[in-house]
């Protein structure tokens, strides 16, 4: 007989043991941590001690009919200066409100069943519940729902485009004044695909509750946050926070007190870095807090710290930041689509612009000499040489003078003949035999001007006749010959 009692208060009374049913909350107004007890139905308040000490009862009605899982987690929305508690139970999506007011306890669905929208992000548009994404069932979904306050039941939105195909442990948030959803870095995973490994998709997704289309808006490519995000596990994902303007997490190799926190800006995809060189906030660590007994509170842009182990010289046990405040000292670094710089866009400009200087410089360099040769190989070979007696003689009078100070006018009117004519004829025939002469060594020489006119040396008002420097070597061996 006493085998068979012990046996049945074996099985029995594991069904009366409840395993504690706390949801957390930062509050806004006396910036104090509380707990929420559903099993008890009471709040508690973190006293200076670091105790939960009873803050008030909660009163409930014949209609409150609670459904905790054992393992039960609880995610905790608050409406900026609200009264009004919000509670989910995660993998459910079971709503319990509390209101702070009248300190009365409801639940607000009617959910009979296990979901998938573990880890889900939910969020308020006007006075509609949201939830996007999560996990159950063995994989990842997408799906955005809202909460229909007739049927007391998630109903689904339906939606087109090009949208993540899961959302789990990733960066999502929610913008009421352009009416869109900003995601990124999400991990998937379905069993029937790829054995059930989680895959990280490293693309930017925007959702338009205008047109109900998901959107790509490109890849992150920031060299140092690429990489971060791809060694920061999904599990310490779930320490990240979002202020309502900033993303925040810290990288999980963050060691001897020194942290560096980022931040990442969703509207404008900036990207801030703080380092807290000076120690300040040594003794924050975001992983260290656990779902069933946090040390870190968080509402907004506010995080309350429970210092594990106080300075025994200070009597404060807490340390209360904003992370809002902290971004504004922190520096800049660049935006979430930004390249290596061996892969931006300035970059290949700059190698297409040497590229081309290079290329031009080069071609100025050998085309005048090749074409030079070009031009004087069949010059002298080809070119047949066929000039009359007084060209001849010309070119043979300003020869002798070249190294002196060059043929005089009157030197070349003599040559050709024509010392007793007008002095408007003589300069008309004398430019008019040069000419003739430049024209019939063009095909020789390669030059327009064999015979040039220059200034005299003693006397700048008077002048001279000389061969062009281009072509005198030229010259002087036909002329030799």
């Amino acid at each position: 007989m006493k085998l068979f009692w012990f046996i049945l208060f074996f099985f029995l009374v594991p069904g009366f043991i409840k395993a504690n049913q706390f949801a957390y909350f930062l509050s806004s107004k006396d910036h104090h941590a509380y707990r929420i007890d559903l099993v008890k139905n009471e709040i508690a308040r973190l006293d200076s001690n670091s105790n939960w000490a009873f803050f008030n009862s909660l009163k409930t009605d014949s209609t409150y009919h609670p459904d905790f899982m054992k393992t039960a987690e609880f995610t905790v929305l608050q409406k900026t200066n609200s009264n009004i508690i919000y509670i989910f139970q995660e993998c459910t999506n079971q709503i319990y409100v509390v209101d702070l007011t009248n300190f009365k306890l409801m639940r607000k669905d009617e959910t009979y069943y296990r979901g998938d929208n573990c880890f889900a992000y939910r969020f308020f548009r006007g006075d509609k519940m949201y939830s996007l994404g999560g996990y159950g069932f063995w994989r990842t979904n997408n799906h955005l729902i809202y909460f229909d306050t007739k049927t007391k039941e998630w109903e689904s939105v339906n939606a087109e485009g090009q949208a993540p195909s899961g959302m789990y442990h990733g960066f999502v948030s929610y913008f009421p004044e352009k009416d869109v959803i900003i995601s990124f870095s999400n991990y998937s995973t379905d069993v029937s695909t790829n054995y059930g490994i989680l895959q990280l998709d490293q693309t930017i997704y925007q959702f338009s509750f205008f047109t109900k289309t998901w959107t790509k808006l490109g890849k992150i490519t920031h060299p140092v946050i690429r990489q971060i995000l791809e060694d920061y596990s999904y599990h310490d994902r779930r320490h990240l926070f979002y202020t309502g303007k900033y993303f925040v997490f810290e990288t999980s190799s963050n060691r001897n007190g020194i942290h560096t926190y980022y931040f990442i800006n969703p509207r404008t995809l900036e990207v801030l870095e703080y380092k807290d060189l000076e120690l300040k906030y040594a003794r924050i660590a975001l992983g260290a807090s656990q779902p069933q007994n946090p040390s870190i509170f968080i509402h907004g842009p506010w995080l309350l710290n429970v210092l594990q182990n106080p300075n025994p010289e200070s009597p404060d046990s807490f340390l209360y930041i904003n992370f809002d405040d902290l971004a504004a000292n922190a520096t800049f670094i660049g935006f979430l689509t930004d390249l290596p710089w061996y892969q931006s866009d300035w970059f290949f400009a700059s190698v297409l612009i040497t590229l081309v200087s290079l290329l031009i410089l080069l071609m100025r360099k050998i085309k005048p000499n090749s074409s030079h040769k070009e031009a004087l190989k069949p010059h002298i070979q080809e070119v047949k040489w066929d000039i009359d007696p007084t060209s001849l003689r010309l070119l043979q009078a300003i020869l002798t003078n070249q190294n002196t100070d060059g043929a005089t006018i009157d030197e070349v009117n003599r040559i050709l003949d024509i010392e007793n004519v007008a002095f408007d004829s003589q300069r008309y025939r004398r430019s008019s035999m040069i000419n003739q002469v430049n024209q019939t060594l063009a095909l020789l020489t390669g030059e327009k001007n064999s015979i040039i006119r220059v200034n005299s040396e003693e006397d700048r008002r008077q002048k001279r006749y000389k061969i062009n420097p281009n072509c005198l070597t030229l010259l002087q061996s036909k002329l030799n010959n």
